[in-house]
C-alpha cells in the first residue's frame, strides 16, 4: 500500500492560460473580420479539446454554428430595423466569444489557490490580487445560484429556457431575476468576508501543498501563443491577406 500522497499542480502553469487570455483579448481587439475570428475560435477550440473539455467544444461549436446561420439568414432577408440591431448583436457575439472561451479555460483549468499563488509570485500587490480573487470565485458561485433557481422554477412548473423567458417574460422577472439580483449581493458580502477570514490580505507570502512552479513546457506554450499571435497580426496588416478576408 502506497501511502504517499502526491501533491501536483495543475499543468499548464496558471500564468500560460492568463497569457493566453491576454493574447486573445489583443487579438480581438485588433483583427476583427469574421476570419481572423474563426481562426481564433478554432484555435480555442483545440485548445480545449487538448485539456479534454469536448463538452464544453461541442457547445461552442453548436453556438457558433447557429450564429453563423442567423448571420447568413440576416443577409439573405432584410427587414431594416430587426436586421440591424440583431446583426450588430451577432457581430458583437463572434467578438466576444473568443474572449469568454479563453476566461472558461483560465477558469476550468485553474483553481483559486494556485491562481493566487502565481499572482504572488509575479509580484502583484495584494491590492489588486484580493478584488481578482473575489471576483473569480464570484462568477464561480452566481453560476451554481443560477443553477439553483432553474431547479426551483421546474418544481413550480415553470419553463427557465430562453424559449420560455420569451414566452413568460414577467414571470422570468419575478421569479428569476428578482431571487438572482437578491442573492448576487448577499453573495458578494459573503465572499468578502470569507476572503478575509482565510487571511488574503495577510502581509505574510501565502504557502501552498501544490508546487506552483512556471516551467519550461509553460514557458514553451507561451512561445507558441506568442509566435501564433504575431503571425496573425502579420497576416492582418499584409496587404494580400485582405483579399481573403471575408
Amino acid at each position: 500500500m502506497n501511502d504517499t500522497i502526491d501533491f501536483k499542480a495543475s499543468k499548464p502553469d496558471p500564468r500560460v492560460w492568463m497569457f493566453l487570455l491576454v493574447v486573445i483579448s489583443l487579438l480581438t481587439f485588433l483583427c476583427g473580420s469574421l476570419l481572423e475570428l474563426f481562426i481564433l475560435f478554432a484555435a480555442l477550440a483545440v485548445i480545449m479539446t487538448w485539456q479534454k473539455m469536448l463538452a464544453t467544444v461541442i457547445y461552442f461549436v453548436a453556438f457558433y454554428t447557429a450564429l453563423l446561420v442567423l448571420n447568413e439568414f440576416l443577409c439573405l432577408i432584410s427587414i431594416p430595423p430587426v436586421s440591424m440591431v440583431v446583426g450588430m448583436l451577432v457581430l458583437l457575439l463572434f467578438r466576444l466569444m473568443p474572449v469568454y472561451m479563453a476566461y472558461i479555460i483560465l477558469l476550468e483549468k485553474t483553481s483559486i489557490n494556485e491562481l493566487i499563488i502565481a499572482l504572488e509570485q509575479m509580484h502583484v500587490p495584494k491590492i489588486l490580487i484580493i478584488p481578482l480573487a473575489v471576483v473569480y470565485r464570484y462568477i464561480l458561485t452566481v453560476k451554481y445560484e443560477i443553477l439553483y433557481i432553474k431547479d426551483s422554477l421546474k418544481m413550480r412548473g415553470l419553463n427557465p429556457s430562453l424559449t420560455g423567458m420569451f414566452l413568460q417574460p414577467v414571470t422570468t422577472v419575478e421569479k428569476f431575476m428578482i431571487p438572482l439580483l437578491i442573492r448576487s449581493g448577499k453573495l458578494a458580502d459573503e465572499l468578502s468576508a470569507a476572503a478575509l477570514c482565510k487571511g488574503l490580505d495577510a502581509e505574510h507570502p501565502r504557502t501552498s501543498c501544490t508546487g506552483v512552479r512556471f516551467e519550461q513546457k509553460d514557458a514553451v506554450c507561451c512561445v507558441i501563443f506568442a509566435v501564433a499571435a504575431a503571425t496573425l497580426i502579420f497576416l492582418h496588416y499584409y496587404p494580400g491577406f485582405g483579399n481573403l478576408v471575408l
